[in-house]
């Protein structure tokens, strides 16, 4: 240990570059994770809220709520069971000109969904033509009071309550009535209450027979909604690709220094010391590297996430971020075995010319 920090030392500029590498790479890896955990947390943030564990939707709507109509007989089926969920996706627009798109949400006061919303500000009530919205609508320059007008129709709602982690689809959601939602997708020409999904508590609820509907777990759902796996497998692809860049050029890294000082290894191996000390002097030094540049990513990463805009979808899970520092680490040790194979095969004699 004290031949590696000692050796460390000497060579500031040359470590110091290596340490530099790491970092670079070890917060573009950060940076990725906290996107991907940001935008997967807009397809789902209000599903989440909703602590729903399954959901009922039309069998032939391909797990797609938007796409899902429950039909008369199944929602006889389904009635006073989980949390009925009627869906419009559209624009609105306050009194003062400003819009903005919006899932508009119908769901019923006396059902768990409402229930377990959580109000950050304004009232937790809704009535007909009354709306509790995402915060997001908050930094587009919305506010208490407002009147919504809900686009190619002449159905208004008041924003009377914000909420926190109400986007579905990268979408913020307006939360109202069902028959508001009826009312604006129909004009008022449909006598009964569209329903797109019926969500439920848990994860095997009893149902009755259902004809035209399937349950589905919430996962099942979530997985599904457009773009969402997509989305995932690519920054997965991207992130597990800077690993591979880390393994790649630690250990080219090191096996150019080890092999600049096999003929110091051999004369230490000629006065007695073990090829085992050589080893772990390098494993040492790979760590050392290693950790030193996660550390310095991961504190600019916190930062650069308290900085930025709510506009960039950017979420630190630190329990990600650590999986990720730590697989870094495990990379660049992985890379140092290479140089260490050197190591082990270095004939003393041979090196000083005996």
């Amino acid at each position: 240990m004290f031949l590696a920090i000692k050796e460390m030392k000497h060579e500031k500029l040359r470590y110091g570059l290596m340490i530099g590498m790491i970092f670079l790479v070890s917060y573009l890896v950060f940076i990725l994770t906290g996107l991907s955990n940001g935008l997967s947390n807009l397809n789902r943030a209000a599903v989440d809220s909703w602590q729903a564990q399954s959901i009922v939707l039309n069998k032939d709507a391909q797990i797609n709520l938007p796409q899902s109509v429950i039909s008369n007989r199944d929602r006889q089926v389904l009635k006073n069971k989980g949390a009925q969920i009627s869906l419009l996706s559209g624009l609105v627009q306050n009194q003062a000109g400003k819009k903005d798109s919006a899932q508009i949400v119908g769901i019923k006061t006396n059902q768990f969904i409402f229930k377990r919303l959580k109000v950050t500000s304004g009232t937790k009530e809704l009535h007909s033509k009354q709306a509790i919205v995402a915060s997001a609508f908050k930094t587009d320059g919305f506010k208490l009071g407002d009147t919504l007008k809900i686009a190619n129709t002449q159905v208004k709602v008041k924003i009377v309550g914000f909420t926190n982690n109400a986007t579905l689809n990268m979408v913020p959601v307006v939360y109202t009535t069902p028959k508001t939602v009826n009312l604006a997708k129909y004009d008022g020409q449909q006598t009964t209450t569209l329903v797109n999904g019926v969500a439920f508590a848990s994860k095997k609820p009893t149902l009755g027979t259902l004809k035209d509907s399937k349950l589905y777990s919430a996962e099942q759902y979530i997985n599904k909604m457009p773009g969402n796996r997509a989305q995932t497998l690519t920054f997965n692809f991207m992130i597990g690709f800077l690993m591979v860049i880390i393994l790649i050029v630690i250990a080219i890294f090191l096996y150019i220094l080890t092999m600049q000082k096999l003929p110091n290894f051999g004369v230490l191996k000629a006065q007695g010391l073990p090829t085992s000390y050589l080893v772990k002097n390098t494993l040492l030094q790979a760590a050392l590297l290693a950790v030193s540049g996660v550390l310095i990513a991961l504190g600019l990463v916190l930062i650069t996430a308290a900085i930025l805009p709510a506009i960039v979808p950017i979420k630190i899970q630190i329990t990600m971020i650590l999986l990720s520092g730590l697989a870094i680490i495990g990379m660049a040790m992985l890379g140092a075995l290479i140089p260490v194979r050197e190591i082990i095969k270095l004939d003393p004699y041979q090196i000083i010319g005996g």
